[in-house]
């Protein structure tokens, strides 16, 4: 079974180079080709995308051999790794394929040698990095534009009879803020559906049924041709700004810069946006058939994977490698191993500042949740004094009506005592008033009466004032359980105060420590190169 070997720097977040990677493999695939994949880096969601597509995903420490295979497509200059290591198996059997997809990356750039030695085909997502990689002496006879071709599935005619707009796709790792803005008043003051694919909103690679759901796409880069062969208008900004409606009079002009928004670096605010997207959305609607008609050749993927099989297949090389271009080979292959290495260090890095980022917001919900609790446990420690409060306003209450009633105690036992000083004078001047007798005792038995009720009321009042003893013995007694809760609440915050100071000490010395390794870290990869 025929093989291709498809070659990259990271197979890991859906990226532009992972994109094209998966989706030249999978044209492949339909070609009856045995397709792996081999990168220097490698992690999900690639992984699981890849295995789904029945497409095998090596890292290249496990160093395939390109010359076992029939087609090698190669980006990023990984391929020289692989190439020094089987020198000795070259042969002119293996059709080698080079892209380049983007005029400024670094990894981008024109190879030293292997390139220049081994290429058959060299491919340019767009003219604009076709024209800036000719400055390093591309061969121009092998060269060959694919204008970021989509793969046939996305081909398809919109049959939608809806001309108003009504549901807007955007797909961006890096929306500007204009564009979030202008997506927010496109819903909530025009009543617009917006599906967000990318970092901002749904992380998953783009499908034909999303594009085709869509009554119009705001994006830019690959998506762009996605859009178009699937009759789809396309409003094309981004973080350099952009075009905007792509229509028939302006688009090959964004489409020399792959769609970047490179064109024009046009930047407008979002309320222009919404009125631009609003306002012309009839004539891009029209337009993107008439674009589609133009370029649906140049952007079907498929064309270009079946007309490098049928080249590779025709070819026949003559070429040979010499001990100077063997050691030329050699000599690249460790500037793309020290590329390598740094690479996968800082995506170690990253991945370690991810960690720290995790445990700091755990910490950070930590510290949130000890406040809480804190200011819990305050609020309840001042509904506490307002109790208190209250409770001594009481106290003070009863032992007001406490001294009241022991005024009229005072005051009946005077009275009492005038009545018993009567009763003495009168009894006094019984021996010397026989004849008034009958009179007086009519009189002591009156006053008897009195004495009694007043010994009555006096007892009412006695009992008054046990009870409001007690009840007020009580109160003292709520008031000194008050006083306990409070002084335990206090000792449970002291605690809670006590554990979130230790945790705060462990995240201090926890994140000195990891800077101090991150700095030994550096260094040593530092001293390590340099030597």
């Amino acid at each position: 079974m025929l093989k291709v070997l498809i070659c990259t720097n990271h197979m890991a977040s859906i990226g532009g180079s992972e994109i094209v990677a998966l989706e030249v493999a999978e044209c492949f695939k339909k070609n009856n080709y045995l397709v792996d994949i081999v990168a220097n880096y490698i992690d999900s969601p690639v992984i699981e995308i890849a295995k789904n597509s029945d497409i095998n995903l090596f890292n290249t420490d496990e160093l395939p051999n390109p010359f076992n295979y029939d087609i090698v497509w190669s980006q990023h200059q990984v391929l020289p790794i692989l190439i020094n290591h089987y020198i000795d198996s070259f042969n002119n059997k293996t059709f080698f394929v080079f892209a380049h997809l983007s005029p400024y990356e670094h990894l981008e750039t024109f190879g030293l040698y292997t390139e220049r030695l081994l290429a058959n085909k060299i491919f340019f997502n767009s003219e604009e990095t076709y024209n800036q990689l000719s400055n390093f002496g591309v061969p121009t006879h092998i060269s060959e534009v694919f204008y970021n071709a989509a793969p046939s599935e996305f081909i398809c005619e919109k049959y939608s009879k809806n001309e108003q707009l009504k549901n807007i796709l955007l797909v961006s790792n890096h929306p500007p803020q204009e564009v979030l803005d202008a997506l927010d008043i496109l819903k909530n003051e025009h009543g617009l559906n917006i599906i967000n694919i990318g970092v901002k909103g749904h992380i998953g690679r783009l499908t034909p049924k999303m594009i085709e759901d869509a009554d119009a796409v705001i994006t830019i880069g690959k998506t762009v041709q996605y859009a178009i062969v699937s009759d789809t208008p396309v409003y094309c900004y981004d973080h350099f700004g952009g075009i905007g409606w792509l229509l028939i009079d302006n688009y090959k002009n964004s489409e020399q810069f792959n769609y970047s928004g490179r064109c024009c670096l046009r930047r407008i605010s979002a309320s222009e946006i919404v009125d631009e997207i609003i306002t012309y959305f009839p004539k891009a609607k029209h337009d993107v058939s008439k674009i589609k008609s133009e370029t649906l050749t140049k952007y079907d993927l498929d064309n270009y994977i079946i007309n490098i099989i049928n080249i590779a297949k025709e070819s026949i090389s003559e070429k040979t490698l010499n001990l100077e271009d063997r050691q030329k080979i050699g000599s690249e292959s460790e500037i793309v191993k020290s590329i390598k290495q740094y690479y996968n260090a800082y995506n170690r890095l990253v991945s370690e500042h991810k960690q720290l980022t995790i445990n700091n917001n755990e910490l950070i919900i930590k510290n949130s949740e000890l406040n809480s609790e804190n200011s819990m446990i305050s609020a309840r420690i001042e509904e506490q004094k307002l109790k208190h409060q209250e409770l001594l306003t009481k106290v003070q209450e009863i032992s007001y009506n406490n001294e009241e009633l022991i005024k009229q105690k005072e005051s009946i036992s005077s009275e009492l005592g005038q009545l018993i000083k009567e009763k003495e004078s009168i009894s006094n001047k019984l021996g010397h008033l026989v004849k008034e007798k009958e009179s007086i005792s009519n009189k002591l038995g009156q006053l008897i009466k009195e004495k009694e009720s007043i010994s009555n009321k006096m007892g009412q009042l006695i009992e008054q004032k046990e009870f409001i003893s007690n009840k007020l013995q009580q109160l003292i007694e709520e008031y000194n359980n008050q006083l306990l809760e409070n002084q335990l609440n206090l000792d449970n915050y002291n605690q809670l105060l006590n554990s979130y100071n230790k945790l705060e000490t462990q995240y201090q010395k926890y994140k000195n420590t990891f800077f101090n390794r991150l700095t030994r870290r550096i260094k040593r990869l530092y001293n390590k190169n340099v030597d």
